[in-house]
């Protein structure tokens, strides 16, 4: 079930890895050295895919998120990003599906509404890749979580890929469904800066 394992729409955490404190969206706190944005939802993606039945794999989105992204040029280990993706908003090719995904067996959205992640280290890998840790928090669990982002700082342009154990999180669909769900999430994140806050 594609909407089971809508935590794909993770892509989006290595773009918001970098993001900023409170307050700080969409400015830059440091002329020359610290570039702050807030995500553009219409130019970035949270996306995830899964395979069911061991061989067909289903592709689904999240469309409600935000996030926000520091960058320090010159101290990059400085740098902090922070991201919020809203549950209901899956979207894959089934409706029931979707709804399906709204229950206490999967993402239980009644009283988990929101995924999240929020850096905690931030490591220049070269001169295009990000090396992000943090924790990510889905159904009230939070676990550890690295990625290596790439993009471009400048621009405030980041993408980047991972995958998750969706078992980690007990988001496992129930007894029967589950078992024909694969446990892992493949997901697929692209941030861009919203317009006028580079």
């Amino acid at each position: 079930m594609r909407s089971t394992i809508a935590i794909r729409a993770l892509s989006l955490l290595i773009y918001s890895t970098l993001l900023l404190p409170p307050g700080l969206e969409g400015r830059a706190t440091d002329p020359g050295r610290v570039n702050a944005w807030a995500l553009d939802p219409g130019r970035s993606r949270v996306g995830f895919t899964v395979t069911k039945l061991g061989f067909s794999d289903v592709e689904g989105e999240f469309t409600d998120f935000s996030g926000d992204v520091s960058y320090d040029a010159v101290r990059p280990e400085h740098s902090s990003i922070r991201w919020r993706v809203g549950v209901a908003s899956v979207k894959t090719d089934a409706a029931n599906r979707d709804r399906a995904l709204q229950l206490p067996e999967y993402f239980d959205a009644v009283r988990h509404p929101y995924l999240t992640f929020a850096s905690r280290r931030v490591k220049a890998l070269d001169a295009t890749r990000l090396e992000v840790e943090g924790d990510i928090t889905i159904r009230g669990r939070t676990r550890p979580l690295t990625i290596v982002a790439v993009g471009d700082a400048k621009s405030g342009e980041f993408e980047t890929r991972f995958e998750i154990d969706r078992y980690d999180f007990d988001v496992a669909g129930g007894s029967v469904m589950g078992r024909l769900i694969g446990r892992t999430v493949r997901v697929h994140l692209v941030a861009r800066a919203k317009e006028g806050t580079r």
